[in-house]
C-alpha cells in the first residue's frame, strides 16, 4: 500500500523499493538487547526504526485496534521538522499490502483499511530543503487487539524476573510511560508514568525510575502470557495498554474520579486507552485482595458490577469482554470470611453479566505470601488467553470449570457437578523404549482421585470431618466426595476455604476449578424423620377399682343370691372395676379387710333371718362408718339397702345414705320413665336426657341425706296405686364425712338391673364415689 503527497516517478520508486525490502529484513533479525538493567535472550527482539521529530505518528510497535471487518484505519502525522520539505510520499510496507503498487491517496491523515497484521513500515520519502531526496522508516506497527490490564499488584506483576516468557514479535505494549515497545518483562513501570497516581512526587521521578530500572528483581506479570499465547493460536498481534496499580482498592478505582485525570488510576486509565487509539478488544483484570475487609467484602459484588458497565461506558463498547482473575491464596492466619466473600462475588459474576468470565488460580504457586509467581502467571495468562480464544474467535481455547450443581449420590457419596469441563479427545503419546504408546491421560477433570480443597462445614464455619476421599466420576465432569457420615442439617459444602487451601482441582486444558462456597446442602437432603416425640408413656392401664358388694341376708322379696351376682357383672363390665363379694360381713368388716377396697357396694338388709356371719357386730360398723366416713372410701346403697338397720334405727347409718328407711313406700312395679335433672354432675354427664325404664319398683317419700344433689327423678303417675303426682329421685349423691356416697333405687329384680340403661348409672356412681370420676 502506498499513500502520497504528489509522487515523484523515476529512479526514485526504485530506490524506494529497496530501502523498504532492506528494512523488512531488518524485521527479522534480533540483536543483542537489554532493558532495565536486565540482558534479555534475543530471540523474539525486533529493531525499532524510529523517526523522533520527524514522524509523530505511528509509534515503533504500536499496535492499532481493528475493527469488525478486520482492518484498522493507522493516522500518519509529520512533525515540525517535515512542514518545509517537498514531495512526500507515504508508503506502508508489509506482507498482504502489496510492495510498489499504485500509490493511494493520504486520505485525512490516515491510511484506510489496512487489514489485521504485521509487521509494518511505514516509510516516509521527501526532498529536504536543498532538494535532496531522504527516506524514513518507521515501524514496526501492526492492526491486531488491544487489551487493557488493569487492576492491582498481581496484574502489574510481581513474579521474579527469572524465566520469564520471551518477547514475541507481535506483542506490543503501551507502557506506563505512554510510550510504545516491544513488550518485554516487565511491563509495568509505575514510576515512569507522567499521571502523579501512579509515579508520585514528580521532583524526584527522575531518579528513582533510573534507580528501579537498575536494580528491579520483580515484576514478571500475566499479561505478556496472555498476548504470546493469543499470538500463538490466533496469529493476530496483541497490544498491551498498562494500567495496574498494587494495593489498589475498588474505592481507588471510582469511576466517578475520572475527572480527576492522572490523579486518578480511572482518569489515568482512560488517558492510556485514549493514547492508544479509544478502542480495545477487552480488559484483564486482577483486583479483589485489597477489598476482602469485613465491610469491602458485603459491597464487593455490586461495586465490581457497576465498575464493568462503567468502563464499558467509557470506552464507549457496551458489550466489551472483561475477563478477570479471581482472588488466590493468601498465606496468612485470620477469619478468612471476607476473602471467601469476594471470591465467591467473583465466581458468580459470570453467571449474571454477559460477556464477562473468571479464571481461577487458587492451584497455583506462591513467590511471596499473596503473589502468584512467576510460572503462575504463565498459567493465568493462558487460562485467560484459553477463554477469549473460545469466546472471540471461535476456537477450541477453554472455559473455566465451575460448580453447577451437588446431588446426594449412593453410598453415603456428594456428587458435585461441574458446567464448562474441558473434555478433550486423547493424543497418543510415545514413550517408552521402542517408541510404544503410552496410554493417554484421561480427559476431564483431575487428578482421578486424591482431589483436595473440598470441606464441608457448619453454620459457623468449622470443618466437619467427613471426606475421606474427593474422586472423578465417571462422566469426567463430577467430583464423589465419599462421605464417613451422613450430611448434618445446616452443612454447607465448599472447595478452598480460608485464606490458604490446598486445592489441585483441573481440567484437561489446565483450567482450575474456582473456589466456591457456601452451598447450602439442606436443600438436598432427604427430609428428616419427624421429631422424635417423647414417647408417650403408655398410660398404664389404671389399676382397676377395688369393690366389694355386701349382702347375705335380706327379706324374702329381694333374692340377693340372684342379684348380687348379677351387680358384679354389671359393675365389672369394662374391666375397671373389679368386684369381690362378701355374704359373711360379720367377718369382712373389718379395718384391715376394708382398706383393701375402694367403694363399698350395699345389697344388704338385716333380718332376723340371717345366720351370725351374716350380723353386723359393732365393731363391724364402726370400721364400715370409719372406712367411709374417715377414709373416704366410696360408698353404693343399691335398691333396698336403704331400709337396712332401722329397727332399732342406726342414725349414722341414715345420715350417710338416707333412702326409703321407714317412711319410704312404692306401689305395684310397672314401668315409667327416668329423667335426668339439671343438676351438672360427673355421674349424670353424658348419659340420656331420659329413658323408659322396665317394670320395676318405684321408690317415693324417701330421705334425702344432708347435702344430697339428685340426679335423676321418676314421676309417680297418682292414677296408680300409691301414686304420689310427685318427681320421686331415683339417684342421688351426697357426701359423708370424706366419702362419697352413691345412692341408685332401680334394680328390684335382675331384669329391671340388666335394663341397659340402668347400667351406666351404676357403673359411672360406683366409679365416682371411689375415685370422685365417673369414666
Amino acid at each position: 500500500m502506498r499513500i502520497s503527497f504528489p509522487v515523484p516517478s523515476g529512479p526514485r520508486s526504485a530506490l524506494l523499493a529497496s530501502a523498504c525490502a532492506v528494512a523488512l529484513a531488518a524485521l527479522s533479525a534480533a540483536p543483542a538487547h537489554a532493558q532495565g538493567g536486565r540482558n534479555f535472550a534475543t530471540n523474539g527482539l525486533v529493531p525499532t526504526m524510529r523517526a523522533d521529530g520527524l514522524v509523530t505518528s505511528p509509534a515503533p510497535h504500536q499496535v492499532f485496534q481493528r475493527g469488525a471487518d478486520g482492518t484498522a484505519d493507522i493516522p500518519v502525522t509529520l512533525g515540525d521538522q517535515l512542514k518545509d520539505a517537498k514531495n512526500v510520499v507515504v508508503f506502508l510496507v508489509g506482507e498482504g499490502v502489496g510492495g510498489e503498487g499504485a500509490a493511494t491517496p493520504l486520505v485525512d491523515g490516515k491510511l484506510l483499511g489496512v487489514p489485521t497484521g504485521g509487521p509494518y513500515i511505514v516509510r516516509v520519502a521527501f526532498q529536504n530543503a536543498s532538494g535532496a531526496a531522504q527516506t524514513i522508516n518507521v515501524g514496526p506497527v501492526y492492526v491486531g487487539d488491544l487489551w487493557v490490564l488493569a487492576g492491582q499488584s498481581n496484574m502489574e506483576g510481581v513474579g521474579d524476573l527469572v524465566d520469564v516468557t520471551r518477547p514475541d514479535p507481535k506483542v506490543s505494549a503501551l507502557g506506563m510511560d505512554g510510550k510504545w515497545a516491544q513488550a518485554t518483562e516487565p511491563l509495568h513501570w509505575l514510576v515512569d508514568s507522567p499521571d502523579p497516581v501512579h509515579s508520585g512526587d514528580p521532583a524526584t521521578r527522575a531518579q528513582r525510575s533510573a534507580d528501579q530500572h537498575k536494580a528491579r528483581t520483580k515484576g514478571a506479570g500475566l499479561g505478556l502470557p496472555f498476548a504470546v499465547e493469543m499470538v500463538k493460536a490466533t496469529g493476530v498481534p496483541v497490544g498491551l495498554v498498562t494500567a495496574a496499580h498494587g494495593g489498589t482498592s475498588m474505592a481507588q478505582w471510582d469511576p466517578a474520579k475520572k475527572g480527576e485525570g492522572g490523579n486518578s488510576l480511572y482518569g489515568s486509565m482512560l488517558r492510556q486507552v485514549q493514547l492508544a487509539g479509544g478502542k480495545v478488544k477487552g480488559v484483564l483484570w486482577y483486583q479483589g485482595e485489597s477489598d476482602s475487609s469485613p465491610e469491602g467484602s458485603q459491597v464487593f459484588e455490586r461495586v465490581f458490577v457497576d465498575f464493568i458497565g462503567a468502563v464499558r461506558n467509557d470506552f464507549g463498547q457496551a458489550d466489551l469482554p472483561f475477563y478477570y482473575v479471581q482472588i488466590g491464596r493468601f498465606a496468612i492466619d485470620g477469619d478468612p470470611a471476607g476473602w471467601n466473600r469476594v471470591q465467591e462475588a467473583q465466581r458468580i459474576i459470570p453467571d449474571r453479566l454477559a460477556n464477562t468470565a473468571v479464571v481461577s488460580v487458587i492451584d497455583l504457586e506462591l513467590d511471596d505470601l499473596i503473589h502468584v509467581g512467576t510460572q503462575g502467571l504463565k498459567r493465568a495468562g493462558a487460562r485467560l488467553a484459553k477463554i477469549a480464544q473460545r469466546q472471540l474467535f471461535g476456537q477450541v481455547g477453554a472455559t473455566t470449570p465451575t460448580l453447577d450443581r451437588v446431588a446426594l449420590g449412593p453410598n453415603n457419596t456428594l456428587e458435585v457437578k461441574f458446567r464448562g469441563v474441558n473434555v478433550r479427545g486423547s493424543q497418543p503419546e510415545f514413550g517408552g523404549l521402542g517408541g510404544s504408546i503410552a496410554p493417554a491421560a484421561p480427559a476431564g477433570l483431575k487428578p482421578e482421585s486424591h482431589i483436595a480443597g473440598f470441606s464441608i462445614r457448619d453454620a459457623a464455619g468449622a470443618a466437619i470431618p467427613m471426606i475421606y476421599e474427593a474422586k472423578v466420576g465417571r462422566g469426567r465432569d463430577t467430583v464423589v466426595l465419599k462421605l464417613a457420615k451422613p450430611v448434618p442439617p445446616g452443612s454447607s459444602l465448599w472447595y478452598g476455604h480460608g485464606y490458604d487451601p490446598y486445592c489441585n482441582l483441573t481440567d484437561a486444558a489446565d483450567m482450575a476449578v474456582p473456589v466456591f462456597g457456601p452451598i447450602a446442602l439442606d436443600p438436598i437432603l432427604p427430609p428428616p424423620p419427624p421429631a422424635a416425640q417423647p414417647e408417650e408413656k403408655k398410660a398404664e392401664a389404671p389399676a382397676p377399682i377395688k369393690a366389694l358388694i355386701i349382702t347375705g341376708d335380706e327379706v324374702g322379696a329381694h333374692d340377693w343370691k340372684a342379684t348380687a351376682p348379677a351387680l358384679k357383672a354389671l359393675l365389672s363390665d369394662g374391666g375397671k372395676i373389679a368386684v369381690d363379694i362378701t355374704e359373711t360381713p360379720a367377718k369382712d368388716l373389718t379395718d384391715e379387710n376394708l382398706a383393701k377396697y375402694d367403694v363399698l357396694v350395699l345389697n344388704y338388709r338385716d333380718t332376723d333371718k340371717g345366720g351370725p356371719d351374716t350380723k353386723w357386730s359393732d365393731a363391724n360398723k364402726a370400721a364400715f362408718l370409719k372406712a367411709v366416713h374417715d377414709g373416704g372410701k366410696g360408698l353404693v346403697s343399691y335398691h333396698f339397702a336403704s331400709s337396712a338397720f332401722t329397727n332399732p334405727n342406726w342414725e349414722e347409718y341414715e345420715k350417710a345414705l338416707g333412702g326409703w328407711r321407714k317412711q319410704g313406700f312404692h306401689g305395684p312395679p310397672h314401668a315409667f320413665k327416668v329423667k335426668k335433672t339439671a343438676a351438672d354432675h360427673p355421674v349424670s354427664a353424658g348419659l340420656p336426657a331420659e329413658f323408659d325404664h322396665v317394670v320395676d319398683e318405684l321408690y317415693q317419700n324417701s330421705v334425702l341425706p344432708e347435702g344430697a344433689v339428685v340426679l335423676a327423678t321418676a314421676f309417680s303417675d297418682p292414677e296408680k296405686p300409691r301414686g304420689t303426682g310427685k318427681d320421686e329421685p331415683v339417684v342421688w349423691v351426697n357426701p359423708y364425712g370424706k366419702g362419697r356416697v352413691f345412692t341408685c333405687v332401680l334394680g328390684h329384680s335382675v331384669d329391671a338391673l340388666n335394663d341397659p340403661n340402668v347400667a351406666p348409672w351404676l357403673r359411672r356412681g360406683a366409679a365416682w364415689a371411689a375415685t370422685g370420676k365417673a369414666e
